[in-house]
């Protein structure tokens, strides 16, 4: 009961939802769960320390503390980029023991953000961009969430049977129309990218089904602009016809400027919102370059590393079997937004994005720990020491 609980609450955190009492709360809550997640899981008694992320986020922290002091910065801003960066530690462990707390935000949080954008649909049906708000300011951010969440919901599809299967797929259904009535470019893009590796990896022939269709809608593409339905379509999802007012090459255009100017400790926390605001944006839309202009080249390089290593985790499991390489895509929806989005700009996203990664770590390990055991004819829970956690999951639990 706890557990559940536990998991409750941080989904208020991880949705944003908290941001309609306190955005403030929002941030400095997230950073403070994201410690608590470290804590938990460093004295569990199957975990794993991963060293890199640890060092990775004291040195932004005490990297944006040198910059706020040498830069001046306000006490807001730097208190923000410090819960942003200290967000970044809860990626440094992983624990078999916080699997059912881990599955139950995924699962919580998918829900909540569902119901949340459907029922605003329902109320304000208005099928355009940036008709769905977010408390936390960013509903690309929500529809970037739910796909995070896609990967569980589709091992649970293949692994239950029944009446809790046709539930997992009517959520499933409900997880793409949320984020396409989103009408995010990215999220929807990340939304097909998860479904098409899952069918290319698990379903063969209807892999090259999918493949012949993609291949023939790109060929016939100029025609099919000249269906008017069609056409009306693409451009209300900015496909076609969309001329942004500020495109992404000029926010990193400027954004560069500034690293050019203080490229080793960039233009301090809370300052990079200021020197934006000329082309009336206030973060750059992209990750690495937000790190880079507020801190400085280094702390880039150093972000740079982290998330080099987190995309490792599905890159190394193209080969494996199909419950390892899904685990993985998370981070796929998540560094898919970070590339025109800011999601490390929320504390409580990063800590969504490791609670995603550990069952993909304990995955790893458990198919590790499993070819042990094969080697040296043990038993698994011998070889590890804990409780078979692996293969099909029960058709009610969480």
């Amino acid at each position: 009961m706890s557990t559940v609980i536990a998991a409750l609450l941080t989904t208020l955190l991880t949705s944003g939802l908290t941001s309609i009492v306190s955005h403030q709360f929002t941030i400095v809550g997230g950073a403070a769960a994201s410690v608590l997640f470290l804590i938990f899981g460093v004295f569990s008694r199957r975990s794993k320390l991963h060293p890199l992320f640890l060092i990775g986020a004291c040195a932004l922290v005490i990297l944006a503390l040198i910059s706020a002091e040498e830069k001046r910065s306000d006490l807001p801003g730097m208190v923000h980029l410090l819960c942003c960066y200290l967000a970044l530690c809860a990626l440094a462990v992983s624990s078999e023991d916080l699997i059912p707390f881990c599955r139950q935000v995924v699962v919580f949080n998918s829900l909540l953000l569902t119901g949340f954008i459907l029922v605003q649909v329902i109320a304000n049906p208005q099928f355009r961009s940036w008709a769905i708000w977010s408390p936390a300011g960013a509903a690309n951010q929500m529809a970037a969430q739910i796909n995070m969440g896609l990967p569980l919901v589709l091992l649970r599809i293949h692994d239950t049977r029944g009446q809790w299967r046709v539930a997992w797929l009517l959520l499933l259904a409900l997880n793409c129309v949320a984020v396409i009535c989103v009408m995010s470019r990215n999220g929807i893009g990340s939304m097909l990218i998860i479904l098409t590796v899952y069918f290319l990896f698990n379903y063969k022939k209807l892999s090259l089904l999918l493949l012949t269709m993609i291949v023939t809608l790109l060929a016939s593409f100029e025609n099919l602009l000249q269906i008017p339905i069609v056409h009306q379509v693409l451009r209300r999802f900015r496909i076609v016809g969309f001329q942004p007012g500020t495109p992404r090459s000029l926010i990193w255009r400027i954004a560069f400027q500034h690293i050019e100017d203080s490229p080793w400790l960039g233009v301090g926390p809370g300052n990079a919102q200021p020197r934006l605001n000329v082309i009336d944006i206030y973060h750059c839309h992209n990750n690495i370059v937000q790190v880079a202009m507020e801190t400085g080249l280094p702390s880039a390089l150093i972000f740079l590393l982290i998330t080099i290593a987190l995309l490792l985790l599905p890159m190394r499991h193209l080969n494996s079997d199909l419950r390892l390489f899904v685990s993985a895509l998370p981070v796929l929806a998540y560094f898919s937004y970070s590339w025109t989005g800011y999601p490390l700009g929320l504390p409580a996203g990063t800590l969504m994005l490791a609670i995603c990664v550990n069952e993909a770590r304990v995955q790893h390990r458990r198919q590790l720990a499993e070819q042990l055991a094969a080697r040296v004819h043990l038993p698994v829970s011998q070889i590890q020491g804990v409780n078979e956690i692996g293969g099909k999951w029960s058709a009610a639990g969480v």
